[in-house]
């Protein structure tokens, strides 16, 4: 037997997660920054998380990201100067990506200089 108001209550809270979750993409970002100093350790001077999560630094070129460099994590809201050890990095870029419960949220691509 069809229940209209358990369906109403279902596809109401299906709205409200997907709304949810929409809205915690949206605070996950990078402040601006667009270098980094080259070494065995780079600072992400600003990220914001909607929830606990980690920065992971990709090697970058013309071909997209490249291999893991190194990864730190990070606390729910506004993380400043958040350091993260490098292995070895011959890149002339760097891919930073915010991810939360494994889902990528943010990226940010910088030089190194």
């Amino acid at each position: 037997m069809f229940n209209f108001n358990k369906t109403a209550v279902l596809a109401a809270f299906a709205t409200i997660a997907t709304a949810g979750a929409a809205a915690a993409s949206s605070d996950a970002y990078f402040g601006v920054q667009n270098t980094v100093d080259a070494g065995d350790e780079i600072t992400i001077e600003y990220v914001n998380a909607p929830a606990a999560g980690e920065v992971q630094i990709y090697g970058y070129n013309a071909d997209g990201a490249g291999q893991l460099l190194g990864n730190e994590e990070v606390f729910a809201g506004g993380n400043i100067n958040t350091d993260i050890e490098l292995d070895l990095n011959t890149y002339n870029k760097v891919l930073a990506v915010l991810t939360v419960d494994g889902a990528d949220l943010a990226s940010e691509v910088l030089y190194v200089k």
